[in-house]
């Protein structure tokens, strides 16, 4: 997936007096490195299922779901990135990790950077109702990226506090790990039924 086009203006940082900064494609290559390797490389797409199922009862229009599809496939590439580095994996899908090639700060680098790409993606949401003439569903401006917002971090805290038990050997009650699973596992999940919702114009 090539990342470089999902770049707009407000990207780049700005000075009064002058223009934004130049940003190449080979910069971006770079940056995107450990990212494309994994992408390149695709599992099972359960999550473009889901959608696509969801679908049927809550209608998203064509673009809107496009950009879902895209950022909650960005999201799920990119954590798979922090998530070998954190569990020390060797192999993911059947071939070396992407911190054993690309070094793991560089790793670290490029997840991060394709999570702020991916909440980039979301101000297209905005600028579609724009284009059709305002706000057909009645949510407000801004709502995907507070979604997106939300459950990020209730990924990082199911991430947290997984890492935190297996690292202190500590034995989670129930209820903590009930909700560990419902924050880390069940989160791009909820995050992709969330936007989508956020996006239909259906009442039914």
């Amino acid at each position: 997936m090539a990342l470089l086009p999902t770049l707009q203006p407000r990207c780049f940082p700005t000075h009064p007096s002058t223009e934004p900064t130049p940003w190449s494609a080979a910069k971006e290559t770079i940056l995107t490195g450990p990212y494309d390797y994994l992408d390149s490389h695709p599992g099972k797409d359960i999550r473009s299922r889901l959608i696509g199922a969801f679908d049927a009862w809550l209608h998203v229009p064509a673009p809107a779901l496009e950009i879902i599809t895209r950022v909650v496939g960005m999201l799920h590439t990119a954590s798979l990135l922090v998530d070998d580095v954190e569990d020390s994996s060797l192999l993911r899908r059947g071939l070396p990790v992407a911190h054993s090639i690309f070094g793991t700060a560089q790793t670290i680098n490029s997840a991060n950077y394709v999570y702020f790409l991916a909440l980039q993606e979301l101000f297209k949401l905005d600028e579609l109702r724009d284009k059709e003439g305002g706000n057909g569903n009645g949510k407000p401006r801004g709502e995907a990226v507070r979604i997106y917002s939300e459950e990020l971090i209730n990924l990082h805290r199911g991430q947290g506090m997984d890492l935190y038990w297996r690292d202190t050997l500590t034995v989670p009650t129930e209820a903590d790990y009930l909700e560990m699973v419902r924050n880390k596992t069940g989160g791009l999940f909820r995050l992709a039924v969330r936007l989508m919702q956020a996006e239909s114009a259906s009442t039914t």
